[in-house]
């Protein structure tokens, strides 16, 4: 029999996405919790086998309502916003670039750098999952994973 999920004890489930360019080309799936709990993007994870490239903004993974919407987290993968995350320094948590313990976690070195735990994901509602290509020769390529506590 499984224990009930609350705040104190929340049912964690990982969601990762298959190998892709992400970093040229944008990908995404819709998802739905478990029934009846509502949901905290508590970190995102990037494991790169091509460097993250866009000359004018880096590959993101975001998590909202609709592809590339960043309602309830998002983690852009680079160094800042021009200069992607190398495929040598993955895998990388964003969770791990916070520093302190802000609530919610975020990190604006530049603009909306990491934002977890933004908001509640809806309970029995569609949440959607993207590897949002970089702008201005967009380049790499790996999988993300989206750890997300259901309430």
């Amino acid at each position: 029999m499984k224990a009930q999920a609350h705040y104190a004890n929340p049912e964690t489930i990982v969601y990762e996405s298959a190998t892709g360019a992400f970093g040229a080309t944008t990908a995404s799936k819709s998802y739905i919790g478990p029934k009846g709990r509502k949901g905290l993007v508590r970190d995102i994870e990037a494991f790169l086998t091509a460097d993250a490239v866009g000359t004018t903004t880096v590959p993101e993974v975001t998590v909202g309502t609709a592809v590339g919407d960043a309602t309830y987290a998002r983690y852009r993968l680079g160094t800042a916003a021009t200069v992607g995350l190398a495929a040598a320094a993955s895998p990388q948590r964003a969770r791990s670039l916070v520093s302190g313990n802000p609530t919610p976690p975020a990190l604006n070195d530049y603009a909306g750098h990491v934002a977890l735990e933004t908001l509640l994901i809806p309970a029995d509602t569609a949440f959607v999952i993207t590897g949002k290509a970089g702008v201005g020769t967009p380049a790499g390529t790996g999988t993300h994973r989206v750890e997300i506590d259901w309430f």
